[in-house]
């Protein structure tokens, strides 16, 4: 790098200026701060223009009754504009938002003087470079705000005549462009018209000739450094609340959406975003052996534990299927599985034991084990903090018995109510399973949540409490999957009574009978009743798109008032 280039940071932050910009047509009512103000009209007027003119004038626009009256007027071209367009086309325009004037905090007409009584080097033959160089400021303007936070959106229907009136404007003074600017209520990926399939960008190889207009010129490849802009956040009840009251207003009846409005809320408040959006969707699959599993409570060996981790690093699994249909990563996690899987690379190592102990002999594990275990589910959410959404699964021969016992010592229940069937065994086997189960629950008969976990529990679902311990702290959604998940999100919240439960999203009701009763313990409902019972996060994975359309709805969705149409009821 020369001591000429930026470095890789600030041509990061350029450049996201330059394609992030947006014209926006929709503001909240925040005031401009002052400073920010002086900086984006400090950068205008840093623009460049021929012979140093600076002809340019900035007429700050407050006072209500002129924008009223701008107001009017530009509906009144607006509607004049919108009859030059025919049939669906016209019906497009109509709905597009293109005015923001009463809206924004703030409008700034930009002049050009056109007339200058002194001679303007380089003006000569061009006069009109007046004009170009005011257009520059208006760019410096408009960048600097993107980088402020602003928002700036250009009004460019109305009449020069009027506006010139409107402002007493003096001759050879001529307005350039009105412009509207305050804190947007959205920045999409996408302008506007893009979006509405008004228009779309031509690729450049279009527009860059060879020595000759029209003769294509050959260009190489390059990827422009665009860095995704940080996720705005407010309180995670201020991002609940603003959402709740778009939801009122989109385009459609309200309540409408049904259950998909309140889960969009419920994003809104774990993502602390009113505009929230599903990136880095990833399932944190935690691994491990159960003693248990030794004495037959399972229709499987325990063998089958490291036969399935095997299966998930070479993508064969169910979930490998369903991450791969629904765009979400696998961070496959090795808590206790008794098993040495070597260097496998595709692998998170960070095994606390090989397999827990029966817990109708001992505890299952000991308290340094469980502090281990649950740090392990915390560091697997460190390690993804870039993403809005963290799925959590599990994998362990064995898991069901020991959820069961769990459940049954936390909430007191019968053994017939706290235990199913689990990976589908038989009668034999479910009475063993229950004689194990009360056994244990004999054995061990804390009821404190900790000393419930470090008895009866398992590493793999130790991990998957301290990864809840831990996203809840975060302003990240938690999507449980099954009996096994939703068990550990019941153990977190008894163990920290101040666990924000407000980030838990259940994906389903497991087709274990004690399921429903542990989603009514966490106040949760599920979005799917498809009678799983896998386990792995398959149905949390199910689940992805309920979220990812919520989200995009709102995002997407337009309120009448954004899209210049009247509620339309009696």
């Amino acid at each position: 790098m020369t001591s000429r280039e930026f470095d890789q940071a600030a041509r990061d932050a350029v450049y996201r200026a330059l394609f992030g910009r947006r014209d926006v047509r929709s503001y909240r009512p925040d005031p401009i701060d002052d400073a920010k103000l002086r900086r984006v009209l400090e950068a205008a007027h840093a623009a460049p223009s021929v012979g140093l003119s600076q002809p340019w004038g900035f007429v700050l626009v407050r006072d209500p009754e002129i924008r009223r009256r701008v107001h009017a007027h530009f509906l009144e071209v607006n509607a004049q504009a919108a009859r030059t367009f025919e049939d669906d086309r016209a019906a497009t325009y109509r709905a597009l938002k293109l005015q923001g004037i009463l809206d924004a905090p703030l409008n700034l007409l930009v002049t050009c003087d056109v007339a200058p009584t002194e001679p303007v080097l380089g003006r000569h033959t061009m006069p009109e470079t007046s004009v170009y160089s005011t257009c520059l400021a208006i760019q410096n303007l408009w960048l600097a705000a993107r980088a402020e936070g602003l928002g700036v959106g250009w009004m460019s229907l109305m009449q020069p005549s009027v506006v010139a009136e409107l402002f007493g404007l003096p001759e050879g003074i001529s307005p350039i462009a009105y412009l509207t600017i305050g804190v947007p209520v959205d920045l999409p990926d996408t302008p506007l018209l893009e979006r509405v399939g008004w228009k779309r960008r031509a690729p450049l190889e279009d527009v860059v000739f060879a020595d000759r207009f029209g003769v294509a010129a050959t260009i190489a490849k390059a990827d422009v450094p665009v860095v995704a802009a940080p996720r705005p956040t407010e309180s995670s009840g201020a991002a609940e609340g603003l959402l709740r009251a778009r939801l009122d207003e989109l385009t459609m009846p309200v309540g409408s959406l049904g259950a998909i409005g309140a889960l969009a809320s419920r994003i809104a408040y774990a993502t602390r975003s009113a505009r929230p959006a599903i990136s880095g969707a990833t399932l944190l699959l935690f691994a491990g052996d159960h003693g248990v599993a030794t004495l037959g409570t399972s229709a499987y060996r325990p063998e089958a534990t490291a036969m399935m981790v095997l299966q998930y690093l070479a993508g064969g699994g169910v979930v490998n299927a369903l991450a791969r249909e629904h765009d979400a990563a696998i961070d496959v996690i090795d808590v206790g599985v008794d098993h040495d899987f070597g260097g496998a690379t595709a692998l998170t190592h960070a095994k606390v034991r090989r397999g827990t102990r029966p817990f109708v002999d001992d505890e299952a594990m000991t308290d340094d084990e469980l502090d281990r275990a649950l740090e392990v589910g915390r560091e697997a959410v460190r390690r993804r903090a870039d993403a809005t959404l963290l799925a959590v699964g599990e994998m362990g021969i064995g898991n069901t018995t020991s959820a069961s016992a769990m459940l049954a010592a936390l909430l007191d229940l019968s053994i017939d109510d706290a235990i199913g069937r689990g990976t589908g065994v038989d009668d034999a086997r479910l009475a063993l399973k229950r004689s194990i189960v009360e056994r244990g629950l004999e054995r061990h008969p804390s009821r404190e949540p900790r000393a419930i976990l470090r008895a009866l529990g398992g590493y793999e679902l130790a991990a998957i409490v301290g990864a809840i311990l831990e996203a809840c702290g975060r302003d990240q959604v938690v999507l449980l999957d099954g009996f096994l998940t939703q068990v550990a999100a019941l153990i977190a919240m008894r163990i920290d009574p101040a666990l924000d439960r407000g980030h838990l999203v259940a994906s389903h009701r497991s087709a274990e009978p004690a399921s429903k009763r542990v989603l009514d313990e966490l106040g949760l409902q599920p979005l799917l009743d498809l009678g799983l019972r896998l386990g792995e996060g398959s149905g949390a994975l199910l689940a992805l798109p309920l979220l990812r359309s919520a989200c995009r709805v709102v995002a997407e969705t337009r309120t009448f008032e954004e899209s210049n149409l009247v509620r339309p009821v009696w």
